[in-house]
Order: structure tokens, then sequence, then C-alpha cells
């Protein structure tokens, strides 16, 4: 069974984003382990010192050993037959675990930046990390069943 880590800046505070993350994870259980940490936002800080605090925070949940995948606007747009084949040497790491950071409000700093083994951009369009959340749990699910060899991905 593969183990992930998605750690998020904010809390999701809506039911709807929370039940549809659940649907997803739910569906996952058998396929993988899913740890998902929610680290603290800074909405009273500004600019550069916003993202370097919550990218901080992020940092401190991925291991030395850790692959890191960046959710940013810049990162590699891969469709789900593509994100599968990514995502498959990343599941396999015996070395640690694949970690995806998903920024707060104004994103992610660039030293996390410069950590992350990949960048992976979900939609060259701006959307809340809520969204974003159950866009990768989905995409996750697919890329399983697409390892998998079944027809959920059609």
């Amino acid at each position: 069974m593969y183990r992930i880590k998605i750690i998020c800046v904010g809390k999701i505070k809506k039911k709807y984003w929370l039940e549809a993350i659940a649907h997803y994870a739910k569906m996952l259980t058998p396929m993988m382990r899913i740890d998902a940490y929610s680290v603290k936002d800074c909405p009273h800080a500004e600019g550069e010192e916003r993202k370097r605090t919550e990218s901080a925070r992020i940092l401190e949940k991925v291991g030395p050993r850790d692959t890191l995948v960046a959710l940013h606007e810049t990162g590699a747009l891969m469709n789900s037959r593509e994100f599968a084949a990514f995502a498959r040497p990343l599941f396999e790491n015996p070395q640690g675990e694949c970690c995806f950071a998903i920024g707060g409000a104004l994103g992610l700093s660039p030293e996390l930046l410069a950590r992350a083994d990949s960048l992976l951009s979900l939609s060259p369009m701006t959307m809340p990390h809520e969204l974003a959340q159950v866009v990768l749990y989905e995409q996750l699910f697919r890329a399983m069943t697409i390892m998998a060899n079944r027809t959920y991905h059609y």
C-alpha cells in the first residue's frame, strides 16, 4: 500500500469541500494511506513574509528523504495518464514519502519551491486551496485506477 502526505495551508471550513475530499479519501483507502496536514495560515502577515511563514510550516512536515511535489501555477500540466505515470515512481520510492504541498492565498515561497523535487499545476487557472485539494484527491484516485488498469478514468 502506498503512503503519501498532502500538506495544505489553512483549514477547510465549508462542509461541501470536506464531503468531497472525504468521498475520494474513502475510495483511496484500500489503495493508499494519505496523511493530510493543515498548517496554520498567516492572514495578518503580508506579501513575502506571509509566503515564507506558511511555506516554512509546510516544510516542517516534509522529511529529509521525502519527495516534495509543490502545486504551483508554473508547474507541469499533465493529463490523467501522464499524472499516473509521473506519480507511480514517487509512490514507490522506498526512501521516503511523496508529499504534495498546496499553498495559501499568496502561494508558496521561493524557498519551498527550491526544495521541491517537482512542480505540478492542476490548471492554469487560479483556484481556492479547498478546490485544489478536491481536484488532487480525485486525480490521485484516477491515477490509482489507471495504474490498476481499471475503467474509472475513461
